[in-house]
């Protein structure tokens, strides 16, 4: 018995060239809208968490490196920028001043068998950092010992696994919380190994056998105190000792405009694949109706209502636009998802993915918009086909 389902399979079977087209314009849509959402609203994540947990209101780096400084810290890029001498003594007695917590980067050397190129070291004091502690959520840092570290999200190593930096042998006691950040890229360890390191004779062309050494200072300002006043008061200080300050405000701000770029040509070209496809849609559904025309006036005079036979038609697009945007969704999950960090690290903005709870909400949304999209492509046709007269129908079989 021919059931229902089964002549739509067969419809589909059929008219394979056109239901792969069918099938075709749908998945690109998926692929365009789910993609598009995936990528921007990670950004989004990225650069948002990034401002709001930094913690810090001003960053103190070396002036012929505020851009390096700045790229380690919310781009992960490796690099050693050092200050000619460490200030965070000093900026702690300024007026304004509630916390500075100094961080000092090492890039990373010849790496051993088990790490990963590309990983900054990043040295914190474990007493006085407020950045790391908000990511890791737990005493951690506090607890920091020599030739212990913590490693990044995207350092690729386990509690206890060991890896060996600038001649040490680094134990791994605790992964950082994704941050979308440039910490998902680095490796935390106590000044006091720092110490060690930068006053070995090995590094001195590097380090001049030098202790507590600094690359930034992050800063954070007394309630109430006006950020902008204090940056400006640091940089006019010590400029001169080649020092400025930067708000992280400011910072923020321009790599949330950066995301609303990103976000901005994504909603244009989502908005032209979908009049696109809708437009192609449209035409193809409309061919087709007019080569089934003779198909159509069988099934009425054999007293197949038109309601059943719009059904039958419906249910067959219903099936190939489930086909296509299943098929876009996993497509980029197969390619977006394992690539993440890859993505994270040749992007330029913090990036952070948003879960699987708002992934699936983006999937929801790529169906409704497919479905809105066939509902149009569909209307004038079935109207068509519900206002036009069995007799008419039945005559294109002569």
């Amino acid at each position: 018995m021919l059931t229902a389902n089964r002549y739509v399979l067969q419809n589909i079977r059929h008219q394979s060239f056109v239901s792969l087209i069918f099938f075709f314009l749908v998945f690109i849509v998926s692929t365009s809208i789910f993609g598009t959402g995936i990528f921007t609203e990670n950004i989004e994540l990225g650069v948002e968490q990034s401002g709001n947990r930094v913690g810090a209101d001003i960053i103190a780096v070396p002036s012929d490196y505020g851009d390096n400084a700045k790229d380690v810290l919310f781009k992960g890029n490796s690099c050693t920028v050092l200050f000619k001498e460490n200030i965070t003594d000093d900026l702690r007695k300024l007026n304004g001043v509630k916390q500075a917590s100094p961080q000092l980067y090492l890039q990373t050397l010849a790496l051993s068998c088990c790490a990963s190129a590309g990983m900054q070291i990043i040295a914190i004091d474990p007493e006085t950092d407020f950045t790391v502690s908000e990511w890791m959520g737990n005493d951690t840092v506090q607890n920091l010992g020599i030739d212990d570290i913590i490693i990044g999200s995207a350092g690729g190593l386990g509690i206890g696994d060991k890896i060996t930096f600038y001649g040490r042998k680094l134990k791994v006691v605790g992964i950082l919380n994704e941050t979308g950040m440039g910490y998902d890229q680095s490796i935390f360890l106590s000044y006091e190994t720092a110490d060690l390191i930068t006053s070995n004779k090995e590094y001195s062309d590097i380090f001049d056998e030098k202790t507590n050494l600094a690359s930034t200072v992050l800063i954070i300002a007394e309630n109430g105190y006006d950020t902008e006043s204090l940056r400006k008061e640091i940089s006019d200080t010590y400029l001169p000792k080649g020092v400025s300050a930067y708000t992280v405000g400011d910072i923020v701000n321009e790599l949330s405009k950066q995301a609303g770029y990103f976000k901005t040509f994504g909603e244009v070209m989502n908005v032209i694949v979908a009049v696109i496809g809708a437009v192609a849609l449209f035409s193809l559904i409309t061919i087709t109706f007019h080569q089934r025309r003779n198909r159509i006036g069988s099934l009425l005079s054999v007293g197949i209502a038109k309601k059943k036979i719009a059904e039958i038609f419906l249910r067959e697009y219903i099936y190939l636009l489930i086909a296509g945007t299943a098929a876009g969704i996993v497509l980029v999950c197969i390619f977006m998802l394992p690539l993440h960090t890859v993505i994270k690290q040749a992007l330029d903005i913090p990036y952070k993915f948003i879960g699987i709870d708002k992934a699936i909400l983006l999937a929801l949304k790529t169906v409704i918009v497919n479905t809105v999209i066939l509902l149009i492509s569909i209307s004038l046709t079935f109207f068509k086909l519900i206002k036009l007269e069995p007799a008419i129908l039945a005559e294109e079989q002569i």
